[in-house]
């Protein structure tokens, strides 16, 4: 949310398997406090707030339009943290979602829910890795917790990681979001 890719990356490829291509694309708006963000918030950030503004939804399309546009033409897993996984879930609204294995969704939540179950239910069922921290203060557990409503209810096999911490990707768990990596091939 107030990251880089740069932030992104090193954790990213740590979790990468062998001869697997990564992209890390950077956010285009500027967060007023530090990095980049995917959506610019119309008001103060408030941590816990569940939807978003006309303009916010607008800044999402935006930043949509630009990310699809940069992806390959091969198999994809697409994921990320805070914002960046609520990405890469809207991005299965295009027809690169034929394409998607797997989508990693790390403390954050669904920007459209409605919308994203009735996608779900036109493509072939998937694998989702989730991941949320119990005391996550900027995306609470429970909106996380409507992912795995919203992908098991369509059929898609999840992995679920919960932990202790707030809005963080432990590093105890980096080996297992590996091999649910490699499993996918």
């Amino acid at each position: 949310m107030t990251g880089t890719a740069a932030m992104m990356h090193d954790f990213a490829q740590s979790i990468l398997p062998d001869n697997w291509s990564l992209i890390t694309p950077q956010a285009s708006f500027s967060h007023p406090q530090r990095g980049f963000t995917w959506w610019r918030y119309e008001n103060e950030d408030e941590p816990g707030r569940r939807s978003l503004t006309a303009t916010e939804l607008i800044d999402v399309d935006t930043s949509l339009l630009k990310l699809v546009e940069s992806m390959p033409d091969d198999d994809l897993v697409l994921g990320g943290f805070s914002q960046g996984g609520a990405m890469a879930m809207e991005m299965l609204q295009f027809s690169l979602a034929s394409r998607v294995k797997g989508i990693i969704a790390i403390a954050t939540r669904v920007v459209r829910p409605m919308e994203l179950r009735m996608r779900l239910q036109e493509l072939p069922v998937g694998n989702l890795l989730w991941m949320h921290g119990e005391k996550d203060h900027r995306v609470r557990f429970e909106a996380g917790q409507e992912i795995l409503s919203v992908f098991e209810g369509s059929g898609w096999s999840s992995m679920k990681i919960s932990h202790s911490k707030g809005h963080m990707i432990p590093i105890e768990f980096h080996k297992q979001i590996q091999k649910w990596l490699e499993n996918l091939v």
